[in-house]
């Protein structure tokens, strides 16, 4: 929940990794366009396009060919820190007490060596578990695989909207974009756009949300999106 609710700041609009990841370099200090793409090992085309797009969001400013946070954006990236940085403490957390627990069990139970073992199997254990937890979703299916069934009974142009959504998916695990992102990244006429959202609108694949504030947002369906979670 903490996440989410992370990523709902700035007046309900939605992020990508990769912007976080921006947010969170400019917190340390301006930056020029091509430093923050060689940093973060991305095309400066790709990231002048995320950088726009924040900018008339109001979390981010160029000034004397460096980009800055906003109040807004800096208030923004603090929270995003925060929030990997208590995520990391609470697993840290879960060690620190284990080791604790298996300390005063050996102190009443006299258990030496054994108990000692113990709590390393018991720390190795959740250690192994995190990182079997990460390997698999690495392993999990192409969501162009798993939504295949859905695909091929889409014509052309449908199932091109939905392969780059998927394809942006698969690198930024976001559900959703909104219209002038879209725009933008797919180069795309407005009006034959609008034309296939709505056909994958009316077949329950894509929602289409007009935010008064942002414009119209576009995402998977739930139905979709529960395809996503089971790949």
């Amino acid at each position: 929940m903490e996440d989410i609710q992370v990523s709902r700041e700035a007046g309900g609009s939605p992020r990508s990794k990769l912007m976080e990841a921006i947010l969170v370099l400019l917190h340390a200090r301006p930056l020029r366009t091509s430093e923050i793409s060689s940093n973060l090992g991305y095309e400066t085309k790709y990231v002048s396009s995320y950088l726009s797009y924040w900018k008339k969001k109001g979390l981010i400013y160029l000034e004397g060919g460096r980009w800055y946070l906003t109040p807004q954006g800096e208030s923004l990236a603090t929270a995003i820190i925060e929030s990997y940085s208590n995520s990391r403490f609470k697993e840290m957390l879960v060690i620190a007490k284990q080791m604790l627990g298996e300390q005063v069990k050996e102190t009443i139970n006299n258990k030496g060596k054994q108990s000692s073992e113990k709590q390393e199997k018991e720390v190795l254990s959740f250690i192994d578990s995190k990182t079997r937890s990460r390997d698999n979703k690495s392993q999990n299916k192409d969501p162009t695989v798993c939504l295949s069934d859905i695909s091929e009974k889409l014509d052309k142009e449908e199932r091109d909207i939905l392969m780059f959504l998927l394809e942006r998916y698969k690198q930024w695990g976001s559900t959703y974009i909104y219209i002038d992102q879209l725009q933008e990244e797919y180069k795309a006429d407005s009006a034959w756009l609008f034309k296939v959202l709505r056909g994958l609108q009316t077949k329950k694949i894509l929602y289409l949300y007009n935010d008064p504030k942002l414009g119209f947002r576009i995402g998977f369906s739930q139905n979709v999106k529960r395809k996503l979670e089971n790949c």
